[in-house]
């Protein structure tokens, strides 16, 4: 403020009181009219939502679809059925979990970014050792081959690559008795091949 008086000078003294008002109401319309741009480009809640999605989720207009199958010996316990199940939703992830007594296999569609933070889970996060449902190890009888099996539960990415487009409308889950209706879950959605995948799959 003085040191704009001094450069007006003679004007300044003539009125300083008008001169000071006129130069604090210029300033005031300034911080205003800064105030109103940022206003301006501040985003709505529906556009703040929808940019964090495309954040999360990738850019809704990618036509690629990311797959990933994964295997597993023993998908029994019910703490871990859920987290495989809701990761999943939370995820935006088509696809299922289909367990049988023999193994499960979960196989997940999705974005790229999506897809990398579900293997996270799969991979990493869960303790699948642990993840053996409580009631089966304190069974009275157990052969070896089971005992066996429930010391070593394990998790396999048994393939990961993208397709055009999406085979599955959500994220289901199956129980069922048999291997061959376990299938039939792959193969009307036309993907049978990726039951056959993981029954063929070997940790070589």
């Amino acid at each position: 403020m003085s040191n704009l008086m001094k450069v007006l000078g003679s004007e300044a003294t003539q009125d300083p009181t008008k001169l000071e008002k006129e130069i604090r109401t210029a300033a005031a319309e300034r911080e205003q009219a800064h105030t109103d741009r940022n206003a301006a480009r501040k985003l709505t809640p529906a556009e703040k939502r929808e940019k964090k999605e495309r954040k999360l989720f990738d850019d809704p207009t990618t036509i690629e679809t990311i797959v990933s199958v994964y295997k597993i010996n023993k998908l029994s316990h019910p703490k871990t059925r859920f987290k495989v199940e809701m990761n999943a939703r939370e995820n935006r992830l088509t696809g299922c979990s289909v367990m049988t007594e023999g193994m499960s296999v979960v196989v997940v569609e999705g974005k790229s970014k999506a897809i990398k933070r579900y293997g996270k889970l799969m991979l990493r996060r869960i303790n699948w050792e642990e993840a053996v449902k409580k009631g089966e190890k304190e069974g009275e009888e157990e052969d070896e081959d089971e005992e066996e099996n429930d010391g070593n539960n394990k998790c396999w990415l048994v393939w990961q690559g993208s397709v055009a487009k999406p085979s599955f409308h959500r994220f289901l889950v199956q129980e069922c008795l048999t291997e061959s209706a376990a299938k039939k879950v792959f193969t009307d959605a036309g993907v049978g091949h990726y039951w056959d995948l993981a029954v063929n799959y070997t940790d070589d």
